[in-house]
């Protein structure tokens, strides 16, 4: 999947294999999000690919080019699924998302109506007596 993306990132689909390894190195150890990303791809995918087989990636004299086939598989991977349908920006102003927490209660709480300001009020009471 990763030799795949950056193929398809590069100008003319083409790179180096010193460049693909380049990348990967950098994508690899800046951070969990690219192996995450990778993943989800990955579960999308049939069990078995093999770039090479399947004429997704060409080798070339000195480079590796992605085809429009391979081009096209990847489109396949990252379109959403079905389940989740695309939101446009005016489906968010009519409908907006729900939020991720409950709102706040409009009731206040403080200390002369809870237990810490009952047993205050009992403390200064028995003092005063």
């Amino acid at each position: 999947m990763s030799i795949l993306k950056i193929l398809d990132g590069q100008p003319d689909g083409r790179a180096s294999l010193d460049a693909v390894k380049q990348y990967l190195a950098v994508y690899y150890s800046s951070g969990p999000e690219w192996s995450q990303r990778m993943k989800a791809l990955a579960e999308r995918a049939p069990s078995t690919i093999n770039i090479f087989v399947q004429k997704l990636v060409t080798r070339e004299p000195g480079a590796w080019r992605i085809t429009e086939a391979g081009r096209t598989f990847l489109v396949a991977l990252e379109r959403p699924t079905a389940a989740v349908p695309e939101r446009t920006l005016d489906d968010l102003i009519d409908r907006p998302l729900a939020r991720e927490f409950p709102p706040r209660p409009n009731f206040r709480i403080d200390d002369r109506t809870g237990r810490r300001g009952k047993r205050r009020r009992t403390a200064r009471e028995r003092r005063s007596a």
